[in-house]
Order: C-alpha cells, then structure tokens, then sequence
C-alpha cells in the first residue's frame, strides 16, 4: 500500500512502511507482556501503535495519542478496524500532559517523536507517571546516526545532512533534533529514571527497491526533507548536484542505479520507572 502524494500525512506514513520489516523485529524483541497495556506516545497514522497491539495480543490493550486531531482520525482511518474492538483507540493527547490517570499502563512507547518535545523532562516525568512501578519506558530513535542514501557521494550528502541540522536547530530550541537524539540517555537520567539499555538496527535496501522504500526515499528524504526547505542553505553548486542526484525525473537519479543501496539505523533505548 502506497500513501497519495497528497494526504496530510503521507510521509509519516512512507517512513512507517519504509520501517516495516525492521519495526516488527523491533517489537518482537521487546518481548512485551501477552495482555499488557501500553501507550504509544505520539502515534502519528497508527501503524506502530497496530504492530505493537498485535504483539500484546486479544487481552492486551493499546492507547495511542496525538496532540493533532488530524492526525487521530488519521490514525483511526488507516488502522482503527485492524483489530477486535477495545485492543487499540486513538485519542487527542500531549507527551507534556497525558490523559491518563496515575499508574494506568504497562509500558510506554515514544518513536520517533521525543527529540520534537522541547520540554523533554517534563514529557519523560509524564511516562514515569502513567507507566506502573517497574514498567517499561522505551524511546525509538530513527538516525541517531546519520544516515548513508547517497552512496559514493559522502561529502555532499555530509554537506546536506549538516543542513539538516542547521534547518531543525529552531524547531529544536536552539539545538538540533540529532543532538536531541543523542541525548536520550542524559534526557532519560535527569528525568530521574536509570540508564536506559540501547540497540542499534541497521536498515539496509538495495537495488531494485521494492516500491514502499522507493517510495519513501524518493518522496521523503529527496523530495520533502531534501527539498525546497535546504535550499537557501546550501550553496549552489551543491544544490545543483543534490538536483542531479536525487530529482526524480534527472537520468543521474542514484535510484536508477542497479547497484543502489542505503544504510538506516534505528536506535532503541529502554529503561523501567521506579518500583
């Protein structure tokens, strides 16, 4: 299933299917409860929050949040009538105030999403809060480490991610969301909980690309991430090679090559609340 070009949502979307096979791996070694509840902190279109449901089973129960309405009947629309009624709802929510009463959940899932909370510690205290005594708090992290999708080109794609960061240092307060991606752990120990475990997958695609990784890496990262948004900072030249390389009607697009491959990490850090 590929999203339209014009839905709301489509690259949050492209980047969970572009995730799949990996993001089931992830949650299978998680070795969540049979029956437990959890919460998925800023679900976006749902289908971690579905993955994570599937894994807890029938007696389980998942509560996905988003403080964008949009984005919770997204969610209820793509995903929604996936499982049996009352394993999995979607409802309005921030990581800073969450509608859930003291004590009321397993574990708590955060992907993607704790390095756009500004105020970090307090979102971290509001896991602590909900999650019971022991339970789990995990953080996933997509590019902690950079990301390699312009093989044999690494000092423009060095030049295009350092733009990146430069673009996310406002979104980001004053620091970028890399460096807030590298923090987790100090994020993790000033909000009193102990130092989380980590691992580390590697996402690897190669040529040729089954349609939902072309697909988010040319609608996603070349076109969206690496579009217009860099533009102003990049220099000319490397903006006239970044056009080359990764425009999608350019001949030189590096994803007519039959020898195309990329590198994704996703990090994972886990630690438990207080008993």
């Amino acid at each position: 299933m590929t999203p339209v070009d014009s839905g709301p949502h489509a690259s949050l979307e492209r980047m969970n299917r572009f995730q799949e096979a990996e993001a089931r791996q992830i949650i299978r070694d998680l070795e969540l409860p049979a029956g437990s509840r959890g919460l998925d902190v800023g679900c976006g279109v749902g289908l971690w929050a579905l993955w994570l449901a599937e894994v807890v089973g029938p007696g389980g129960h998942v509560v996905g949040i988003e403080p964008e309405a949009l984005k919770v009947e997204a969610a209820r629309a793509l995903v929604g009538g996936k499982t049996e009624p009352g394993r999995l709802e979607f409802t309005p929510g921030d990581g800073t105030a969450i509608p859930l009463p003291d004590r009321s959940v397993d574990w708590v899932w955060c992907g993607d999403v704790l390095h756009h909370i500004v105020e970090t510690e307090r979102a971290l205290r509001e896991f602590a809060r909900v999650v019971r005594p022991g339970g789990r708090i995990i953080v996933k992290e997509s590019q902690v480490l950079s990301a390699m999708f312009l093989p044999g080109h690494p000092e423009l794609e060095r030049r295009i991610q350092l733009a990146e960061i430069r673009r996310t240092l406002g979104e980001g307060a004053g620091r970028s969301f890399q460096e807030r991606r590298q923090t987790t752990p100090a994020s993790l120990r000033a909000a009193g909980l102990a130092g989380p475990s980590l691992r580390t997958y590697m996402l690897e695609r190669r040529a040729p690309l089954a349609p939902a990784d072309r697909d988010y890496i040319q609608h996603t990262v070349f076109s969206r991430n690496w579009g217009d948004r860099l533009r102003e900072l990049l220099t000319a030249e490397d903006w006239q090679a970044r056009s080359r390389l990764c425009d999608e009607g350019s001949a030189a697009n590096v994803l007519r090559s039959p020898v195309y491959y990329c590198l994704y990490p996703i990090t994972v850090f886990s630690t438990r609340a207080p008993a």
